[in-house]
């Protein structure tokens, strides 16, 4: 699908996608979301545990396809198209949460029409404008790789030892605290992000990048065409054990086709960001080049942020919103958890949104990658933390 004009987005793309039988699987309980129609792509991972894995996988996709091209779904795309501003944005994300919400209650029916118990992972993305909105059950994995960084989007829904150190995180097979179908509370995670020519999203389940080492494996991939990148993956999953079901999706931004007047990517952040003390007196281009390690997030009120996430140690930037971390309350442009960006774990307690939050996260690895790229940007940045530290500890 190289340079391939999608509906309602500015870029040409190149997608491709594959799914394989894992070596120790007797069917593929996996499927594939490859709607260019839409401007929308995912993976669904079935649960073999569980009867019917296939089943609910499939369902799950079909139904979120329908939910997303429906009248009522096609009319809030077609007004953030017309009119990018963050309400719009919200209902977009809102709509996306309300499809997975469904595909919920129908495999729930499924479930109780056959008698037995089914689920399935499910990773969507919707490209829209120049952004790419993400929602996420379970524990697939949405990738964004970038030129200077390759940022891990999706955090894993796994049933998480509280006494457990961040460390230990990865270690070890976890049942899933949140999938669809599953008889327990749903969780959706749902986030947008901003596109740019030569960007390459990656939509995976555990059996596809499971077996892949770090991200810089993932980014070294990602580097070539995307039906290299699909074709790689898939070997190396299959060369390295492959014992479950490997899917994925790969998404290229090629050159911009529309241009519109208002497109101001990260506009909103820039301000923001020039109060905040990690940022305030950088130019415009060191603050993009910093956003390319930033994904924003939007929280409901009693939403948290923990200092330990996707993976690695993260801090934030409130861009909207208050939070509360212990007894304190934190506004815009607070920053939160920045010993987190040198891989300190200060054991502090997660930051609870005391009304709507709208915030930056910034994992230590990605700000480490960018900084790689830009020795005096990134000398900048820690002289500054340190100096913030410093001060505030």
């Amino acid at each position: 699908m190289s340079g391939r004009i999608l509906p309602r987005f500015d870029f040409r793309v190149d997608v491709a996608a594959d799914s394989v039988v894992g070596r120790v699987r007797e069917s593929n309980q996996d499927a594939l979301l490859v709607a260019p129609e839409l401007a929308l792509f995912g993976v669904a991972d079935g649960m073999g545990g569980l009867a019917h894995g296939d089943v609910a996988a499939r369902l799950a996709v079909d139904v979120v396809r329908r939910e997303l091209s429906d009248r009522s779904a096609i009319k809030i795309f077609e007004a953030f198209l017309r009119s990018p501003d963050l309400e719009r944005r919200r209902e977009v994300s809102a709509k996306l949460r309300a499809a997975f919400n469904v595909a919920h209650d129908e495999v729930l029916k499924e479930h109780e029409a056959r008698g037995a118990v089914m689920g399935t992972t499910l990773d969507i993305c919707l490209l829209l404008r120049g952004m790419a909105f993400i929602t996420h059950v379970g524990d697939g994995r949405a990738f964004l790789v970038r030129s200077r960084a390759t940022l891990q989007l999706t955090e894993d829904h796994h049933v998480r030892d509280p006494h457990q150190k961040p460390s230990d995180v990865a270690r070890g097979p976890k049942p899933l605290a949140s999938g669809i179908g599953l008889p327990v509370p749903l969780r959706i995670d749902s986030f947008s992000v901003d596109l740019s020519r030569g960007d390459t999203l990656l939509l995976a389940s555990d059996g596809a990048y499971g077996p892949l080492g770090d991200e810089a494996e993932v980014s070294a991939i990602c580097r070539g065409p995307v039906k290299t990148v699909v074709e790689q993956i898939i070997k190396t999953s299959l060369a390295r054990g492959g014992r479950d079901n490997a899917s994925c999706v790969a998404v290229r931004v090629e050159d911009r086709f529309v241009a519109r007047p208002d497109d101001r990517p990260f506009s909103d952040a820039i301000r923001v960001l020039g109060d905040c003390p990690l940022f305030a007196g950088l130019s415009t281009p060191a603050l993009l080049s910093t956003l390319t390690a930033a994904v924003e997030l939007e929280l409901e009120e009693g939403g948290r942020l923990t200092a330990y996430e996707t993976g690695d140690f993260c801090a934030y930037v409130l861009l909207e919103g208050i939070v509360k971390v212990g007894e304190m309350s934190f506004g815009p442009p607070a920053l939160l958890f920045g010993e987190s960006l040198v891989g300190v774990d200060r054991r502090r307690p997660p930051a609870l949104a005391s009304e709507r939050v709208r915030c930056l996260r910034f994992r230590k690895d990605d700000v480490q990658e960018v900084s790689s790229h830009d020795n005096a940007l990134g000398l900048e940045l820690y002289r500054r933390l340190a100096t913030h530290l410093a001060e505030t500890t």
